[in-house]
């Protein structure tokens, strides 16, 4: 039941990124197989991912919002970090600072969420699962490169 569970996403995520069009494809894609490797390394059943992956994307969603904001944010100080004033500095590390704290606070208010739709060894699995797909995706890049 599980590999078919397996599969069935796979298979959607496929379908999904196969209807995108050009750059949306890429993101898509990444989607697709962080769906499949957290379902399989979590390996949750159908009533765990039913309820797991729209808290997920939810806090996904959030986590973009947050990030993009950053981005802006940085953007005023890319390229002349040592040429601050005192004050630019230190309104830079604040900058840093708050970020972090908010990514803190969501990641915190999320994963106590989590722990109301999956059992708190498979959230913790989760934590480590995020970081293995991260080293992968890097990995898959890089060898393209190659």
């Amino acid at each position: 039941m599980r590999k078919l569970i397996l599969i069935s996403t796979i298979f959607l995520a496929v379908s999904i990124v196969q209807a995108q069009p050009g750059g949306a494809e890429k993101r898509e894609r990444i989607e697709a197989m962080r769906v499949a490797f957290i379902t399989k390394r979590l390996d949750l059943n159908t009533k765990e991912a039913q309820s797991f992956w729209p808290v997920f994307n939810e806090y996904q969603d959030k986590l973009e919002v947050l990030r993009s904001s950053r981005r802006r944010e940085m953007k005023i100080y890319k390229g002349r970090l040592e040429q601050l004033t005192e004050q630019e500095a230190a309104g830079f590390i604040d900058a840093e600072l708050g970020f972090r704290q908010k990514e803190l606070e969501l990641q915190k208010s999320y994963f106590s969420r989590f722990r109301q739709v999956l059992p708190v060894n498979k959230v913790a699995m989760l934590l480590s699962a995020e970081d293995e797909f991260k080293k992968e995706l890097l990995k898959q890049i890089k060898d393209k490169g190659q």
